[in-house]
């Protein structure tokens, strides 16, 4: 197929396998972006380039997501609208739950009470590095304080 302008124009599905529906491919990019795959297929988007794989394929850090009108999709686990935010391996949900997360990224620690991926690092109160920091230069002002004062108690006032 040939546009008005002289370019050759290609089928989804020749681009992209069992692709049902694209877009023309981006700045830089050779292969259009597969926005739909045929009815049996799931959309499989890794590292921005878009696949259509078996209901199979969607295992480890993907799980199937059954969609007839919009087309079926194989989502990360770390998906943050329907999977699990840094979710690094998971189990299909059941039902319209969310998945089962197994494993979390690097960072995070898994709370299987809650489904979640929560931070690891040593800074669990919540407070941001500005809040922390601020504090730290208030707690050694303080203390600079405490112990000028008691050097001029002790040297200036033994002297009396």
């Amino acid at each position: 197929d040939t546009t008005e302008s002289g370019k050759t124009r290609k089928k989804c599905s020749e681009s992209v396998t069992n692709c049902e529906q694209c877009t023309a491919p981006g700045e830089g990019k050779t292969k259009p972006t597969c926005t739909k795959c045929s009815s049996s297929n799931y959309l499989k988007t890794v590292d921005g380039t878009t696949t259509c794989v078996a209901k199979g394929d969607c295992k480890d850090d993907f799980f199937p997501v059954d969609d007839g009108s919009k087309g079926n999709k194989c989502l990360s686990c770390g998906d943050t609208d329907a999977g699990i935010p840094n979710c690094a391996k998971c189990n299909p949900p059941t039902g319209n739950a969310k998945p089962i997360c197994t494993a979390c990224g690097s960072g995070y620690t898994l709370d299987s009470q809650t489904n979640t991926c929560v931070s690891s690092s040593a800074n669990r109160s919540g407070l941001s590095t500005g809040a922390i920091a601020g504090i730290s230069v208030a707690v050694i002002v303080v203390v600079g304080g405490l112990v000028g004062f008691l050097c001029w108690w002790f040297v200036c006032r033994g002297k009396a």
